[in-house]
C-alpha cells in the first residue's frame, strides 16, 4: 500500500479570470521560470486550469470560458515559443497535454457562439497572430462547420483589413494571412489562396514568394498520400 499525497488546488483570486491574469503576471515576472527544479509548480497550476475550464465548458458556461481561454491559450502559444523562456520547457503545450487541440476546439465553439463577427474578427486576429510555429486541425474545423460561406467571407474580409500595410517586420500580420491561407487550403479554395500570397508582395522575396505560390500543391499531394496511406 502507498501513502498518496492529495494536492488541493485553491483560487487566490475571486473569480477563474483573474487568477489567470495573476498567474500570467506572475510568470511574465519570472516567477516560474526553471519549473522543473520547483516540482512543476507552474505546470501544475496550468493543467488545473484547463480541468476547471473543462468543466464549465461542459456545464455550457461559454462567455466566461471564451475570456480564460482567450488569455491562457494565447499566452502559452507565446510562452511556448521559447523566445522568453518562461517555464523552461521544450515544448510547454506538449506538457500541458498530449492533446492540446482539444483545449483549442473548446475554445473555438466558445468563440462562434458568443461572438458577434466583430468580436470573432477581433479574437481570430490575436489568435492567429500567437500561432508562430504551431497549428491545430480543430480552429479551421469548428470555423467551417459553424459558419456560411457568407460569414466566412466576412470574417476573412474583416481579418485581411488588420493587415492593410504589412511589412516585413509585421509578423503578426503576416500570421493573420498565414491563418487565412490555412483556411483557404482545407476549403480547397486554390484561387483564394493565390489571392492571399499576393499579401506578401515585397515582405517576402521573390523566391520566396514563388515557394509559398507552389505549396498549395505540395501540400494537396502530401495530403492525398497520408489519406491513402489510412486505407492501407
Amino acid at each position: 500500500m502507498k501513502l498518496i499525497k492529495t494536492i488541493n488546488y485553491k483560487l487566490t483570486e475571486e473569480t477563474l479570470e483573474k487568477d489567470i491574469d495573476k498567474f500570467i503576471e506572475l510568470a511574465k515576472k519570472g516567477h516560474y521560470h526553471m519549473d522543473k527544479m520547483y516540482q512543476n509548480e507552474g505546470l501544475k497550476i496550468i493543467k488545473q486550469y484547463f480541468k476547471i475550464l473543462n468543466e464549465k465548458f461542459k456545464n455550457n458556461e461559454l462567455e466566461e470560458c471564451k475570456r480564460c481561454y482567450h488569455k491562457l491559450i494565447l499566452f502559452l502559444l507565446i510562452a511556448s515559443s521559447g523566445e522568453d523562456d518562461l517555464f523552461d520547457y521544450n515544448d510547454l503545450l506538449a506538457k500541458i497535454s498530449n492533446d492540446f487541440d482539444h483545449h483549442i476546439q473548446n475554445y473555438f465553439i466558445c468563440l462562434v457562439k458568443t461572438c458577434d463577427i466583430d468580436e470573432l474578427t477581433d479574437k481570430i486576429s490575436e489568435y492567429a497572430a500567437s500561432l508562430d510555429i504551431y497549428g491545430f486541425d480543430s480552429d479551421k474545423e469548428i470555423l467551417l462547420e459553424s459558419l456560411s460561406k457568407e460569414q466566412l467571407d466576412k470574417l476573412e474580409e474583416k481579418m485581411l483589413a488588420k493587415t492593410l500595410g504589412m511589412t516585413k517586420k509585421d509578423e503578426d500580420k503576416q500570421g493573420v494571412v498565414y491563418f487565412l491561407m490555412n483556411i483557404a487550403e482545407v476549403r480547397e479554395d486554390k484561387e483564394k489562396y493565390l489571392k492571399l500570397c499576393e499579401r506578401f508582395k515585397g515582405v517576402l522575396t521573390d523566391k520566396e514568394l514563388e515557394y509559398l505560390r507552389g505549396e498549395y500543391e505540395e501540400n494537396k499531394i502530401i495530403a492525398e498520400r497520408l489519406k491513402m496511406l489510412g486505407k492501407v
